[in-house]
């Protein structure tokens, strides 16, 4: 692994899966109902994804460039304003510009940024590059099975206007259950122009799990719960990646129950054998594997057991992401 200084060392990719119970994972700019294709499966955007992630550093007490100024939406040229001024600097435009961006911002860093600066309050810098390609790309995000829709209705506390005494009726479109399987690449090469480090990417795995979690304080997010997290970790020099992980994730019924009707992970068995023969076929590439899994999901062959490392003869680290912080480390 690189220094804490350095960029990442190597190629990484990663499988994330989380599930949502009564939730809208996603919605869609028109009615805000769960996105789906045009064959009827269902899915969520890696801008989603993403915004958990800004959300859960933000939350850490990182700044991050995708955001408001004290809770009002801006545009690029505003926040970096904002931000120069915070910290005593003057401003600049150019490789400079970029280069105090990307010191700052951890999210600019993971997923790159249009550097598009408009002309406000007579500055309007010219960024150099113009557009910096993120190190980490994420594929839109798929529920790993047939998904049932539903309406969920509700009553407001408070009435539509001052002489109505009852709340006003209430409703949003969701989803009966669904897990989502998301996939995403972490390129070193990329990551020398963003100088995104191995510890940005260890901040990125913990910000999925957590940020998936947090952003169950909303009504349409708040049957959200992380399942499973598997990373790929490739030995330096390798120009390797499987590319859709997801796609080798198969699910299989638990209780004969048919798919829409799943209300839990207690309904089917995540099988990863598929992955395992996939990974095993190319461990020589592989330096090491790190995961984490929730206990109410069941996982078939189990990363870190005796039945996967049978498979996949390399070193599987358990993140343990869910332990309480002082078992942690241990």
């Amino acid at each position: 692994m690189s220094e804490s200084n350095g960029t990442l060392s190597s190629r990484r990719e990663f499988l994330f899966l989380y599930d949502i119970k009564m939730g809208n994972p996603n919605g869609d700019p028109d009615e805000n109902r769960p996105r789906v294709l045009p064959d009827g499966t269902h899915y969520v955007t890696d801008v989603r994804l993403k915004r958990f992630v800004r959300d859960y550093i933000k939350s850490q007490g990182k700044d991050i460039l995708v955001d408001t100024i004290e809770g009002k939406t801006t545009n690029l040229t505003g926040r970096v304003a904002a931000h120069l001024k915070e910290h005593n600097q003057k401003p600049c435009e150019g490789a400079e510009l970029v280069k105090i961006l990307l010191d700052a911002f951890i999210d600019a860093r993971l997923f790159g940024s249009s550097f598009a600066f408009k002309k406000q309050d007579n500055w309007e810098p010219v960024a150099e590059p113009k557009t910096l390609t993120g190190a980490v790309q994420i594929q839109h995000g798929e529920v790993k099975h047939a998904a049932r829709e539903v309406d969920i209705h509700g009553t407001s506390v408070f009435g539509s206007a001052e002489e109505k005494t009852q709340g006003t009726f209430t409703t949003y479109f969701g989803l009966r259950y669904a897990l989502i399987a998301f996939h995403g690449v972490a390129n070193q090469h990329s990551a020398k122009l963003s100088r995104m480090t191995d510890m940005d990417y260890d901040e990125l795995l913990k910000a999925m799990w957590y940020g998936v979690r947090s952003a169950a304080n909303t009504r349409t997010k708040r049957g959200q719960v992380p399942q499973v997290l598997l990373s790929v970790e490739y030995k330096a020099g390798e120009e390797f990646q499987f590319g859709r992980l997801s796609d080798y994730v198969k699910l299989s019924p638990r209780n004969g129950k048919a798919e829409p009707d799943w209300a839990s992970p207690e309904d089917y068995t995540v099988d990863l054998s598929l992955l395992a023969d996939r990974l095993s076929a190319q461990v020589s590439r592989i330096e090491r594997l790190r995961y984490c899994l929730s206990p109410d999901v069941v996982v078939d062959p189990k990363p870190g057991s005796t039945e996967w490392t049978a498979k996949v003869a390399c070193t599987a680290e358990d993140l343990a992401l869910d332990q309480p912080a002082e078992e942690q480390g241990r």
